[in-house]
């Protein structure tokens, strides 16, 4: 792994954890094992690297969903692939992360709205697809969906007015999920949710 690749990947879960604000460019040089002067000769300052980081993130993001969309048997199928992925990001992520970009890197926190527009879309067309296949039901207006569970689950992300403690913000995200996937779907469509609850969330509480 290039250098360059190994501070935004240390530098990604770190703000992931304990949030941009958090994360000073001694810690990252640290994290790293280089030098403070080899850390900003290839990134100039903090609000650079915070941009540099996000960016690096959508890409990685962008791989793993062209991935599976690559592999998927069906837009169900698809749509389960990217849930697990963005379970991950919640399990791993500190709610603080998104507001202290948003409060300190507004120009940063743009390009982060920008990139959560095209997932929406992106969201929208893999609906629409579903429709073509008889997955989801024939009245699903595709944007409409599309942008409710995206607010859904990030806000899903702040749990400060969730009233039930003993639940984890996985617990509530999963709900929230799979109960929007069985809202749209037909018949053939909730055969494949169930068959992925069995296979996958059902095995991990076993276990």
């Amino acid at each position: 792994m290039e250098l360059r690749e190994k501070i935004l990947r240390t530098s990604m879960d770190l703000m992931m954890r304990i949030g941009p604000q958090s994360v000073t460019m001694d810690m990252v040089a640290r994290e790293c094992g280089i030098s403070k002067r080899t850390l900003y000769e290839t990134f100039p300052n903090k609000h650079n690297l915070i941009s540099d980081v996000i960016k690096y993130n959508q890409q990685q993001s962008n791989a793993k969903f062209n991935e599976i969309f690559e592999q998927a048997a069906n837009s169900f199928d698809a749509l389960m692939g990217v849930y697990t992925v963005a379970r991950e990001f919640i399990r791993k992520t500190s709610p603080v992360f998104i507001a202290d970009i948003k409060r300190l890197y507004p120009e940063v926190f743009d390009e982060y709205k920008a990139q959560e527009m095209n997932h929406m879309l992106s969201l929208a067309r893999v609906i629409h697809k579903a429709k073509e296949e008889g997955l989801a039901l024939p009245g699903i207006k595709c944007k409409i969906a599309a942008f409710i569970l995206t607010n859904n689950m990030k806000n899903l992300h702040n749990m400060q007015d969730f009233p039930f403690p003993e639940y984890t913000v996985t617990e509530v995200f999963d709900g929230a999920f799979l109960n929007f996937m069985r809202g749209i779907a037909t018949t053939k469509g909730q055969e494949i949710i169930e068959n992925f609850v069995v296979k996958n969330l059902l095995k991990k509480e076993e276990n």
